[in-house]
């Protein structure tokens, strides 16, 4: 595979070199028949054009090309097969002019390579100059001392025409690559030849039409201006050869370097063909004289037309570059309004998160003071509960024994009248003052009456300590119903009116208990659900009487039954409802319809909470205003 590659790039190499040389060959036999004076003097050389241009392009390899090609253009001028001699010399002397031609076109490039450092020379004023001044002009000078020293030294030109010779071929070289090289190079690039224009055009075809008619209008045009103008100066007696400059200018700025080196060597090659006949302005008796003025027209042309179009090409770069560079400010500024807003709603989302854990944090705070309150009150019920119970059941406990005392008294008391019926008269006025007869009657109705007080007594003490349930803070499976009894006999109070006003009535409690089994609970938490749910339902009564005539009696229904592996308790009144609009926030933190100072919005909350975190339940309600509220309460009957 290797082999195959080195064979291939050595064909490529030797075919390359080939093609060069013949191209300079034919590049030099074709100025000779075109442009060559009745002294067969050439006035340009386009091969060093076609040199310069391949060893740039191509690389130093095809500089073996270029002396082939130099040596075959000047062997057929110099051949002189009289003698051995003679032929050899004449061979050793093109072979010098070759070595010279190669010499130079070598050094040219080299120096324009290493100061230019850029594989396109015409696309800045400042490479375009370097092109000119290194591979133009600075190069040729070694073809010239070359070519000439072997003509003299042949005996063609003598020594003392050294001078004279060596600038009109330097000139002669000049002039080829200043025409042929910057035409080959930029045909060589990837830029188009024409612009399109800048109109505003809707579709694709018409805009390729457009310019396609356009274009071919505008270079007509150019074309047989141009023509005309160089005939009327380069083929005729008529001074108009700078007139071309201005025509040279429209091409550059309408197209591209393409089309101006075109019309740089079409002005030179009217301006060569017309002074190589005796015709022009440049035309003179004087050979040296014509071909001055010639040169220097072409030299002034093409270093024009090359120099305004790379003032064009750096104006459209830069101005590419400044499009560019709008485009990708545009791109970045849209690239950071999308970041600004992506990250306004990442900071929106943040703080909506900060405010939701600010919430949260409220509320877990004023839950951790409702429950250190409620943990307060459940402690100073329990100790109030305690101190009360021992005393209360020393007395509920006597009681039983005073009972006994009394009655044998009175017993004894009775047997007495009936065996002394006549006491002695002081006794008798005291018993009449004390009223025996009523104490026999009342002291044991007062004996009832106080146990069945310390009977009470005992009752709350027990409900006070079921409702705290200090001893009960873990889960654990409890009694609801015993629960909700404990909670009711805490709120008895408030569902007694003690009001003479008609408006305040007795709340009426129904119950309509489920067969249930123990529950696993935090007894101490959902005796607080129970307690703030019955509590709103009781404010909501009140405040219900006190602003409508009712026509049913207020009434508090509390239903209990098991739901497949639920519970469910349902607390419900017949009072005025939830309005709709704060349906939405009745269980939020902090959210309350009570007037200030009678509700702190958390009863609810809590509730809520303890129901669905604490107990992996359902809290939910039901309210149509004028119809009453609902609350369900719904736990597992086994925590998981």
């Amino acid at each position: 595979m290797r082999i195959a590659s080195l064979s291939r790039s050595k064909i490529l190499y030797i075919f390359g070199n080939v093609a060069l040389g013949l191209a300079y060959y034919g590049g030099a036999e074709l100025s000779r028949w075109l442009a060559s004076t009745p002294d067969n003097v050439t006035p340009v050389w386009p091969p060093d054009g076609i040199a310069v241009s391949a060893v740039f392009l191509y690389g130093y390899a095809m500089l073996p090309g270029v002396c082939l090609g130099s040596f075959l253009a000047n062997i057929w001028a110099f051949w002189d097969p009289s003698s051995w001699l003679s032929l050899s010399s004449s061979i050793l002397g093109v072979l010098g002019i070759a070595l010279g031609t190669t010499l130079g076109t070598g050094f040219g490039v080299f120096t324009l390579k290493r100061t230019a450092r850029t594989r396109y020379p015409l696309g800045r004023v400042k490479h375009v100059i370097q092109l000119l001044l290194f591979a133009g002009m600075l190069g040729p000078v070694i073809n010239a001392i070359a070519g000439v020293a072997v003509l003299c030294s042949l005996g063609i030109v003598p020594w003392s025409a050294y001078a004279d010779v060596w600038l009109t071929w330097w000139i002669s070289n000049v002039a080829g690559i200043f025409i042929v090289t910057p035409t080959v190079i930029s045909w060589s690039s990837q830029e188009r030849a024409f612009k399109q224009p800048r109109t505003a055009i809707s579709s694709p075809s018409a805009r390729l039409k457009n310019l396609t008619i356009r274009n071919s209008l505008e270079t007509l045009l150019i074309v047989v201006i141009t023509l005309a103008v160089g005939r009327a100066s380069f083929w005729q007696t008529h001074a108009l050869d700078y007139m071309l400059i201005p025509l040279l200018f429209w091409p550059t700025f309408r197209y591209c370097q393409k089309v101006a080196t075109l019309a740089a060597v079409g002005i030179s090659t009217m301006a060569i063909l017309g002074t190589v006949r005796g015709l022009g302005s440049f035309a003179s008796d004087d050979l040296n004289t014509s071909l001055t003025l010639l040169q220097s027209f072409i030299a002034v042309t093409v270093f024009t037309a090359l120099v305004v179009a790379a003032v064009l090409t750096e104006r459209g770069t830069a101005e590419d570059k400044l499009r560019q560079a709008i485009a990708d400010l545009a791109l970045a500024n849209e690239k950071l309004e999308h970041r600004v807003q992506a990250r306004t709603q990442e900071l929106n989302t943040k703080n909506k998160k900060l405010e939701s854990t600010l919430s949260d944090l409220h509320a877990a705070q004023a839950q951790l003071v409702q429950s250190e309150k409620m943990s307060g009150l459940g402690q100073m019920v329990a100790g109030i509960a305690h101190e009360i119970n021992n005393p209360v059941n020393f007395i509920h406990g006597n009681l039983q024994h005073l009972n006994d005392y009394v009655s044998n008294l009175l017993s004894a008391f009775s047997r007495y009248q009936h065996y002394y019926p006549e006491p002695r008269p002081q006794l008798e006025d005291e018993l009449e003052a004390l009223d025996v007869e009523f104490i026999q009657t009342d002291a044991p109705n007062v004996l009832a009456s106080m146990r069945a007080g310390t009977q009470r007594i005992r009752e709350i003490v027990l409900s006070l300590r079921n409702f705290s349930r200090l001893d009960e803070s873990a889960l654990k499976q409890a009694d609801i119903h015993e629960g909700i009894e404990s909670t009711l006999l805490i709120l008895q109070h408030r569902l007694q009116s003690n009001s003479a006003d008609e408006k305040h009535q007795n709340i009426q409690l129904v119950r309509d208990y489920g067969k249930l089994p123990l529950v696993d609970c935090y007894p101490g938490l959902l005796n607080q659900v129970f307690m703030n749910v019955l509590s709103n339902a009781i404010d909501a009564l009140q405040a219900d009487e006190t602003t409508t005539n009712r026509e049913h009696p207020p009434t508090i229904s509390i239903r209990t039954e098991v739901v497949g592996d639920r519970v469910r308790i349902a607390i419900a009144d017949n009072g005025p409802g939830i309005e709709a609009e704060t349906q939405s926030q009745i269980l939020d933190p902090f959210f309350t319809t009570k007037p200030i100072g009678q509700g702190t919005g958390m009863g609810l909350s809590i509730s809520y909470q303890i129901v669905t975190q604490k107990h992996n339940g359902n809290f939910i309600f039901s309210s149509l205003p004028g119809n009453g509220t609902e609350f369900a309460i719904q736990i597992p009957l086994k925590q998981s």
